[in-house]
């Protein structure tokens, strides 16, 4: 990112408009992908396109670590591979994906990872009782998620090639 990016995107803040369309791309994005789990970046690439694409919100696709209680979840040592002769993702990659708008983390493949993944029973028991079945996204401020027991540590962000890639992969679901 560019400083000029950056300063938007640290300053930036949601109006009512913004709310509401994200609201929608949100809604939007699950209803069109089906559930299944760890599908992080894929997920989180779509949504921010569409942001970026269709609004003037500085948006940020972020992958890193995840931890619920200070249980690490989902550890990311590297960058989601990517080869630039087939601009597509080709290899296995454990870290998280989901996208940040200034402080407000929008993660939509957490609650499908846990319902429908192989994920220990007492996290799944746990988010269930606390959230309830069939949520969509998670969406809240860093601070609000982590009292919540939710950490979002980034590492890296997707570049434009690397969104492209995991969005030419829908095409082979």
């Amino acid at each position: 990112m560019k400083q000029k990016e950056i300063d938007s995107f640290v300053t930036y803040e949601l109006n009512e408009k913004d709310k509401n369309f994200i609201q929608e791309v949100v809604k939007e994005t699950l209803r069109n992908v089906k559930p299944k789990a760890f599908n992080c970046a894929l997920l989180s690439a779509l949504l921010g396109a569409m942001i970026y694409d269709n609004s003037d919100i500085p948006v940020v696709v972020l992958s890193g670590h995840f931890e619920y209680n200070s249980n690490r979840i989902f550890n990311c040592t590297k960058p989601i591979p990517f080869t630039n002769k087939e601009k597509m993702i080709n290899d296995s990659w454990d870290g998280h994906c989901w996208i940040e708008i200034n402080d407000l983390i929008i993660d939509l493949s957490i609650f499908r990872t846990i319902y429908y993944g192989k994920v220990p029973n007492s996290f799944k028991t746990e988010i269930v009782e606390k959230f309830g079945a069939g949520k969509g996204a998670l969406i809240g401020y860093s601070s609000c998620l982590k009292e919540l027991g939710f950490n979002y540590i980034p590492k890296y962000s997707l570049n434009q090639e690397q969104i492209n890639g995991l969005i030419k992969g829908l095409s082979y679901e």
